[in-house]
Order: structure tokens, then sequence, then C-alpha cells
């Protein structure tokens, strides 16, 4: 018996041609089958991989172009942004807000030093193109004539017309203000481009905007509100493959026993709801289930991973761990060698190592809720608040802690409920739609 021939993935005049897809497998949406082949837009390029990948078949990809040599990138910036880890954990896609014009090249440097792709920056106008251009060239990005270049800076209106030659040049997509650009050319370049990184520059964020730019770019990585006195960063993390599976799982047991209340009772809210379910057999596996789903999603592996980059990053700072119970505040306190500061202490104890913080003889200190009040106002340089599911009042509080010089950091965990708790109490964006791939940081 002859072997099944080889899947290949190609690029003709920008459309994507994907040859001998075996017949057992379901093509993704969006391309249409012409006799023994499929073709569609470029971007589908990365659901063909993943696909296949997922099934577990060997495949060809001519469309992807040599990778960069390190000689061909500088330096990564020190200390590497703080987004970027939250990037690599999905996989190389995603959309950070509001971040300097700084931060965005260093952003680009550090994403192209890490995945060694070549790199295209899309821009809005010819302005914006050459500050790009000047600022890349500085840090020998663009190569002179002759030379293989690590990125290529163009605008909006080029990229969308010469994209069809362009689409295998590269394999990170760099998107500058999409929101800025014309709507029809973004989506040209978005659609037109084959590369498996993407990486999206968002000014102003909204929730009609990055519902759309996420379905092409990414899952919204971070936020920097410059509105507050701190600067904040939100840290958007998928979860561990084995926790998203119990999360769903707890999720769907939630949403079985609370769709049967809300039935029942639609002008009830969710405190009747706990308060009924805490005496009822048949409600109370829904409250364990919804407390099983928050667990999960409060603390995990990506977010102990996410508390150690921040702590080594500030280690020379003071810092305030905002942790979301006990077992996690105990966690932190043996691996990093930081205090705790948990109910479980003697009273004497908490106290001697409050005032230790605030006098400075302590740099760090971790607690699920004692810390809100407990240290003076602006005494702390880092906040590090582990989840997105406080109350507007707490939130603010624990704000408060940090000097108004400082940066505080709220670690997400990607499609949960922390995402909407976020937004309901006015800190956050609107919740990012795409499925984060699980990644360490």
């Amino acid at each position: 018996m002859n072997p099944a021939p080889l899947t290949t993935l190609d690029l003709v005049h920008g459309e994507l041609l994907v040859r001998d897809w075996p017949n057992t497998l379901r093509p993704p949406f969006g391309l249409v089958r012409t006799g023994s082949e499929l073709r569609g837009h470029a971007r589908l390029r990365r659901p063909v991989r993943e696909a296949l990948q997922t099934a577990g078949l060997a495949f060809q990809d001519h469309v992807a172009p040599p990778p960069l040599l390190l000689d061909d990138t500088p330096t990564a910036p020190e200390p590497t942004p703080s987004m970027l880890p939250c990037w690599l954990a999905n996989d190389g896609r995603g959309i950070a807000c509001c971040l300097p014009e700084a931060t965005r090249l260093d952003f680009t440097i550090s994403a192209l030093r890490t995945r060694l792709q070549p790199a295209l920056v899309v821009t809005r106008d010819s302005g914006a193109e050459i500050n790009w251009t000047t600022t890349l060239a500085g840090h020998g990005l663009v190569a002179r004539p002759g030379q293989r270049s690590a990125a290529t800076v163009v605008t909006v209106a080029e990229a969308a017309r010469t994209m069809h030659w362009r689409a295998r040049r590269h394999d990170l997509l760099v998107v500058d203000r999409p929101e800025q650009m014309p709507l029809p050319a973004v989506l040209a370049v978005l659609d037109g481009s084959a590369a498996l990184l993407r990486l999206g520059f968002v000014d102003a964020p909204d929730s009609r905007r990055l519902l759309r730019w996420c379905s092409s770019l990414g899952p919204v990585l971070g936020v920097v509100d410059a509105a507050l006195r701190q600067q904040r960063i939100e840290l958007h993390l998928p979860l561990p493959p084995a926790d998203r599976i119990g999360y769903d799982e707890a999720w769907h047991t939630f949403l079985c026993v609370f769709d049967v209340f809300v039935a029942a009772q639609p002008n009830a809210g969710f405190g009747t709801f706990v308060q009924q379910a805490r005496g009822d057999p048949k409600q109370r596996p829904g409250l364990f289930a919804w407390h099983r789903a928050l667990q999960l999603a409060s603390w995990n592996r990506n977010k102990a991973d996410a508390v150690a980059e921040l702590l080594a990053r500030h280690r020379d700072e003071r810092i305030l761990v905002f942790t979301p119970d006990r077992r996690s505040t105990y966690e932190l306190a043996r691996t990093h060698l930081i205090a705790p500061v948990t109910a479980e202490l003697p009273r004497r104890e908490r106290q001697a190592t409050l005032a230790a913080f605030a006098a400075g003889r302590l740099r760090t200190l971790a607690g699920p809720r004692l810390l809100d009040l407990g240290v003076p106002e602006g005494c702390a340089d880092v906040g590090i608040l582990v989840g997105g599911g406080y109350g507007r009042n707490q939130h603010h509080a624990r704000c408060r802690r940090i000097a108004t010089t400082g940066i505080v950091y709220e670690l997400i965990a990607l499609d949960t409920v922390e995402v909407g708790r976020a937004h309901r109490f006015g800190r956050s964006i609107a919740p990012a739609t795409a499925v984060g791939h699980a990644g360490g940081w």
C-alpha cells in the first residue's frame, strides 16, 4: 500500500494553497475545496498548521521564510517588556494597549530576538513609517542595500497593495494603531498576511474595536492605564491545559445549576443563589463548582511564573503581592523566601512583620487581605494583584498602598470570569475573545 501523500502549504498569488489534505480531517473554516486542493486567505496558514499538528500529521510548509540569525538582531532590551512573556505564552499572538512608543520599540525588538523571525511593521501613514524606520535603523534592524532586513516598515496602504508578494517574506506581523487605519486596508493586510506571529499596538481600546482586532491579532495581553496615579499594567495569561479543562468543567456544572435557579427566580440576584445553595443539596454542587472555577482562575502555574518574573524584575524595590488565598501566599513564601501575612499568624508576629516593611527592613510581603489596609499608603514601589476579581473599594485600597511613582500589575486569567469581573468594576477593557494558547512565562 502506498503511503498517503504529504500535505504541503504554499502561497500562490497571495492565496494559501493546501495540497493533499487528509480526507479524514475536517479543513479549518474558511478554506474552499477545489478538487484535491484547499484555497483560502493567507491568514488561514496558522489554523491549517494547528489542525495538522493536533492530528499528529506531518506536513511541509513552503511559506515559512528562513529564520533570522542572532547576529541579525540587536541585543534584547533590559529589562524586557513586561507584556512580552504574555505574548510568548499566547504562542506569539496578542494586542498590547496604551504602551508608550519607546516600550513598543522594545517589545518589537524583544519579539524579534526571542522568535528570530523577520518582521513586517505596518504603520498608519508615512510620518509614522519614517519614525519607525529611523528608530529601528538606529538599532541595526533595517538592513543596508543588498543585505537581508530583520524588519521592514511600510504604511498600511502600501502593505495592502503589495501583500500578495510580501506575505511569504515575514513571519512576524506588527500592526501599530490599527484603530487609526482605514478598515478595508487593515483587513486586507490581516487577511493577506501568512505570518504565524502577530502583535498589535492599540492606543484607544474600546470593546467594539478590540473585538474586531482580537480575531486577527490575538488576545489582549495587557493595558497600561495612565489615568491612575500609578502606572498600571494588566497582564492577561492563559490557563495551563489541565486547569483549562478543570475550569471549563466546573463552569459548566455551575451554569447548569445557576440557569435552573434563574429560570425559577428571574428577579433574584447571585447573592440569593449563594444563600439558597448553602442549604439546598441540589444547588450546592453548583456553588462548589463556582468556587472551584474561581480557584483555578485566580491561582495557577502561569500566574505563579508571572509573579516570579515580576519579583525578579523588581528585586531591588519594595513589593506587595496581593494573593487570592492563603495557599498561594504560603507557596510564594516558600518558593521565594518572602514574608507571608495571613490571619493564621499570631497577632504580634503580624504587627512586627508589617512594621518591618513600613520601616524598610523587609522588601517584600505577600498576603490575601491583611495587606489592603495593614501597611501605610504609598509605602511600596510595586504592587502585584494576583487576579482580576476584586471589588472597586478593595482595588482602590490596594492601589493606595503603592507610591504615586510606583507601578501596579494585575494578573488576569484569559477567557475566565476574571476578565468580565474586572470589566464590570470599570478597571479593564472589554474581555478578550480570542482563545489564548497555554504556555509558561
